[in-house]
């Protein structure tokens, strides 16, 4: 390897031992991120007790505690120029650390806020009051992303602590407040402050792995945008059997309309979604022939009983290629316990989208919104609005400076070779990010696909806090043989 990649993959073996329980006792950084374990662990605590939710705006306070605790803990790391960039909305907090005289920089992204936590009563634990049990840390946003933002701030102090205040290379760390939102502000921010954040690469602790014992990187992940529906029938409420065969029912209709964008083969059947739609290509079916995807076993723990999509493609096909649309929210009516004998006046859905590579999100946006006003009933006003969560798709080739050395890395740990997969979700900042400041973006993340992320009981087992192992076994050449239960 050559001194940027060696430089790049020392920072790299750091983040990854702040990952992982097993360490390398030689070595004084993983011996630092050791003896501060037990700190660790209730910093994630801490951090996770702010209810930091994005989309509520009745959390907006609470959105600047989280802020403020991470600016105060950027500092104690050893970070400088520490600050609080205020946006339109949820802001930013950004630290840097540029001492590495001829060394590369490196741009390291993770995110505060967090998704509602409906519905409640699905808990097992309150989710703003994180509980370690049973080796594992519950709580909203446990998993997405503050356990994973952490580990990279640590991993800079375990260094800087252990090494005489140096660093391997130049870092900066931008932490945003509403990528759970589609990150509305985040383009205007890094087209207005593109100095501040210029950087050689990047890397996203946002992500993670999809097997405990065999490395993956993500090359591309799906876009995204999101809209609601509103259909208006009656300027209020109706007597069901007064009214009711007289009048349309709202409810009725909005169903319809929504069964109807989606055929018998689960194709979607708005007009023109499919026409930039990328070709499934050479390169993308090697990749999917060596991904080790049980397709039985999967569905066991999700409780289904039968893989559902787009006919004419596998599951992984689906997932990493394939646009989807799904409804994510419906209301109208009577929701209380009981009956209420009415014919509502509106009702309302919300529409999730994920898009692909080539797709452009407002070219989707105005393609659903035609199909809705050209399929609604004529006896319906109606309203539709996008929902702000609107993202583009990314993709990187797979030979990079970071994805070379990262791939090293977990190579080194779990002596298989890593794998290069397309992720299904969406991270708008890595779009963003190539954009406007022209870098690619590697996620180097470590939860699990059971952490629960976004639903009730959201997990994040104690080994994947544990201050310990993956960058630093690598470091050492040791085997991180990690215990099962505990997952990495």
């Amino acid at each position: 390897m050559n001194a940027v990649t060696l430089s790049v993959r020392a920072l790299l073996v750091a983040i990854y031992s702040a990952a992982c329980p097993l360490l390398a006792k030689a070595d004084p950084a993983l011996s630092h991120l050791d003896l501060h374990a037990n700190q660790y662990t209730q910093e994630l605590i801490d951090l996770v007790n702010i209810p930091s939710i994005s989309s509520l705006p009745e959390h907006a306070e609470d959105i600047l505690a989280a802020a403020t605790w991470l600016e105060t803990r950027l500092r104690t790391a050893g970070l400088e120029e520490v600050s609080i960039y205020p946006t339109h909305a949820q802001p930013l907090v950004y630290g840097q650390w540029l001492h590495a005289k001829g060394a590369p920089t490196v741009l390291i992204y993770g995110h505060y806020d967090v998704q509602p936590v409906d519905p409640l009563e699905l808990w097992h634990t309150a989710p703003f009051d994180a509980q370690l049990v049973n080796g594992e840390f519950l709580g909203r946003g446990v998993a997405d992303d503050k356990g994973g933002l952490l580990q990279p701030i640590q991993a800079v102090e375990a260094l800087l602590t252990s090494s005489g205040g140096k660093l391997p290379v130049n870092v900066k760390i931008l932490l945003e407040g509403q990528e759970e939102v589609g990150s509305p502000d985040f383009a205007a921010f890094l087209r207005s402050h593109k100095s501040l954040l210029k950087a050689d690469y990047a890397l996203s602790a946002d992500g993670g792995q999809m097997f405990q014992d065999q490395g993956i990187l993500a090359i591309g992940l799906r876009g995204a945008v999101a809209v609601e529906v509103t259909l208006q029938t009656l300027s209020s409420d109706q007597h069901s059997g007064m009214k009711g065969g007289s009048v349309l029912n709202p409810i009725n209709a909005l169903a319809k309309l929504l069964a109807g964008m989606v055929d018998e083969n689960n194709h979607i059947t708005v007009e023109g979604f499919y026409d930039d739609v990328k070709e499934i290509d050479a390169e993308d079916k090697e990749d999917l022939a060596a991904f080790p995807f049980d397709e039985e076993a999967e569905l066991a723990s999700l409780g289904a009983a039968l893989p559902v999509g787009e006919k004419g493609f596998t599951t992984l096909e689906r997932r990493w290629l394939r646009p989807t649309l799904d409804v994510v929210g419906i209301y109208g009516g009577f929701e209380g316990v009981g009956i209420k004998t009415i014919v509502p006046s509106k009702a309302t859905a919300k529409i999730s989208c994920r898009i692909v590579p080539n797709q452009n999100p407002d070219t989707i946006i105005k393609a659903l919104e035609s199909h809705v006003k050209e399929h609604a009933p004529a006896a319906a006003n109606v309203t539709f609005k996008t929902l702000g969560f609107k993202a583009f798709p990314y993709s990187m080739p797979k030979n990079t400076i970071v994805n070379n050395a990262g791939s090293k890395v977990l190579q080194e740990v779990t002596g298989k070779p890593t794998l290069y997969y397309r992720e299904g979700g969406t991270i708008p900042a890595m779009a963003l990010l190539k954009k406007e400041l022209g870098i690619d973006m590697t996620m180097f993340g470590f939860g699990l696909p059971d952490d629960r992320i976004h639903a009730p009981n959201e997990r994040w087992a104690e080994a994947d806090n544990d201050s310990t192992c993956m960058w630093g076994e690598a470091g050492t050449g040791r085997a991180c043989t990690r215990p099962a239960a505990l997952r990495m």
